[in-house]
């Protein structure tokens, strides 16, 4: 948008019109470069920037006038319109991943949590009769 603000001061400064303007876009003319040209004055023995844009225009592009001209009014509208919706999906992202994130550390704790139960009540598990019967449980190893 940058850019956008750049070409209004261009526009402002040197009494363009929209088609002018448009016309300077489609070129592909730095706009910082023509206000650093008009600070300088070196441009007061050349033509009108309108009349240089329009023969480097007509000689690119082989037609007099763009076929239809968008206000750069529009233009910046636009750009500030589609700005506010980038940053609004990025925020709609970041709080969507710091609710994923923490649901992540909830079921990781949860997970934590069922697994040191199940280890304590493995601990202290009642013996089943027939495995204490059978020596598996309870009593101590033999030794030889």
């Amino acid at each position: 948008m940058a850019v956008l603000e750049d070409w209004r001061r261009v526009r402002r400064q040197f009494g363009l019109a929209d088609a002018h303007v448009q016309m300077a876009r489609e070129l592909k003319m730095n706009p910082r470069k023509l206000l650093a040209a008009a600070r300088s004055g070196r441009d007061s023995a050349q033509p009108s920037l309108a009349q240089r844009i329009e023969a480097l225009y007509l000689a690119r592009l082989h037609k007099p006038l763009p076929d239809s001209v968008s206000p750069l009014r529009q233009a910046l509208r636009e750009a500030r319109a589609r700005e506010r919706a980038e940053a609004e999906e990025r925020r709609r992202r970041k709080r969507q991943s710091e609710r994923d994130h923490a649901e992540a550390a909830r079921i990781s704790l949860l997970n934590v949590w069922r697994l040191c139960n199940a280890v304590e009540l493995k601990r202290f598990a009642v013996p089943d009769e027939s495995a204490a019967r059978s020596g598996d449980i309870g009593e101590p190893d033999a030794e030889p």
